[in-house]
């Protein structure tokens, strides 16, 4: 957003979605308020039968979800979660799906991040869902509500129009990494991207470029409860 301002660009743009159809004065930049938390349990429950590191597990499911603090019906739809034994946080680290963050893009208070937010940190029903789901996926987590780490969690991330990067050079000299909280998936761009400024044109990095909102050649629409999957 920030860079958006500074290089003069518009905070509303023109867009056609996938079935042709133009649409006008639509936010680039929204945020979603990212759900996460930390079981406070022995990281070493979750390696593998072999003593490794597992990776990170991320599970897209519409079987019932049942709570396993009083087994009422939490949900019959899509839902979500990733997690990984963490030892910096010191347990079973992960999140769910976000929710949209309501407030006009322009006026969302970014600082303080994370925890020292008063704003934005994870709903009061994420824990019990998470923890649940945790149970529901491995039987070893029954009953561990009581280790849920009670302390605020999560923040926002920004996201485009399609919830996917941006990755373009503006004003002829200019190019920028907009990630749409991605992450770790992002690792491979950098490469390509000083490919690219050495004057190596990328076939990959096309589908990500700014023109793709007007010109109607969005990323799909995601079938997960994640944007940016």
């Amino acid at each position: 957003m920030i860079f958006g301002v500074c290089l003069g660009l518009p905070s509303q743009i023109e867009l056609k979605d996938l079935e042709g159809e133009v649409h006008q004065d639509i936010d680039m930049w929204r945020f979603w308020q990212l759900e996460e938390g930390v079981l406070e349990i022995d990281p070493e429950t979750l390696v593998t039968n072999d003593g490794k590191i597992p990776p990170v597990l991320h599970i897209d499911t519409d079987a019932p979800l049942y709570s396993t603090v009083d087994g009422s019906l939490i949900t019959d739809e899509l839902w979500g979660i990733y997690y990984k034994p963490d030892w910096s946080f010191g347990g079973i680290q992960g999140g769910a799906s976000p929710y949209t963050v309501d407030t006009p893009v322009n006026e969302v208070a970014i600082d303080p991040y994370g925890p020292e937010s008063k704003e934005f940190t994870a709903s009061k029903d994420f824990p019990e869902m998470w923890v649940s789901a945790l149970a529901h996926c491995h039987k070893r987590f029954e009953g561990m509500m009581p280790h849920y780490h009670k302390e605020p969690s999560g923040g926002i991330g920004c996201f485009t129009p399609d919830s996917f990067p941006v990755i373009d050079t503006y004003n002829e000299n200019v190019t920028i990494i907009a990630d749409s909280n991605h992450g770790y998936k992002m690792l491979g761009v950098g490469c390509l991207v000083a490919e690219e400024l050495l004057g190596e044109k990328q076939e990959l990095l096309e589908p990500f470029r700014f023109s793709r909102f007007q010109a109607g050649k969005l990323h799909p629409v995601s079938n997960s409860p994640y944007p940016w999957s």
